[in-house]
């Protein structure tokens, strides 16, 4: 297998074949990546159409530097040609850029004719994103919550009943922002951003109950990303 992969490693004229061959490995390595991420990760962190996205730039990659070759003259020419295009989708999630890397670095091996270096690649990148998958760097199958709450001026931080609720409902949770907020009446109020997990998310209704109960005003609690949810 290793001497079948490496016989075409610095192939210059590869034929009709070759190029279908080096397609279709393409795709399925870049398939196997792309059906790693969905195993791994929650859906409400899945953004539309990113999974496909996957997929196809790893093609792209593997077109291009097909086409290119080691002529250095195409290779500046498509530099530049790639340059005009400007990518404006944010990926919110760090995790999302490192399997569009993977899946562009396969494309790239693949079209330089690096089989073996793909294969290889993509099996232990794609063994090693399952092995984290039951590790505490992960948060599992859970779906991910933002919560917002309102606290007037003079009120001190959510206060330790806020925290008894949080404790008692979440196994997780982060403040990621506070945002000052003038009213008609001239009134400053704080509004606090917090990300998080439920212990159980069947229940949410009566967490919202909970932090009502002592004085929390919740201004939103939605899942983070619902409206990409696939």
């Amino acid at each position: 297998m290793q001497e079948f992969l490496s016989t075409y490693s610095k192939i210059e004229n590869p034929t009709f074949q070759m190029v279908i061959f080096t397609f279709l490995l393409s795709f399925l390595l870049s398939a196997l990546v792309a059906f790693t991420y969905n195993m791994t990760t929650r859906s409400t962190l899945r953004t539309t159409n990113f999974i496909q996205s996957l997929i196809l730039s790893a093609l792209i990659a593997t077109m291009v530097l097909q086409a290119i070759g080691d002529n250095v003259a195409s290779g500046l020419g498509m530099l530049g040609a790639l340059t005009v295009i400007q990518f404006r989708t944010a990926l919110r999630n760090p995790r999302d850029i490192v399997f569009m890397f993977a899946a562009l670095g396969t494309g790239i091996a693949c079209g330089l004719y690096g089989f073996f270096i793909a294969i290889l690649g993509v099996f232990f990148f794609c063994l090693l994103a399952i092995v984290l998958s039951f590790t505490p760097f992960h948060y599992g199958r859970h779906i991910v919550w933002e919560l917002r709450i309102r606290m007037e001026e003079g009120a001190g931080d959510p206060g330790v009943n806020f925290d008894q609720v949080m404790q008692l409902y979440c196994q997780h949770w982060t403040l990621d922002s506070v945002n000052l907020d003038r009213g008609k009446d001239n009134g400053i109020s704080r509004e606090y951003d917090y990300t998080l997990l439920f212990k159980d998310d069947t229940k949410q209704p009566s967490f919202l109950q909970a932090l009502l109960d002592n004085g929390v005003s919740v201004r939103r609690l939605n899942k983070q990303n619902d409206e990409l949810t696939l």
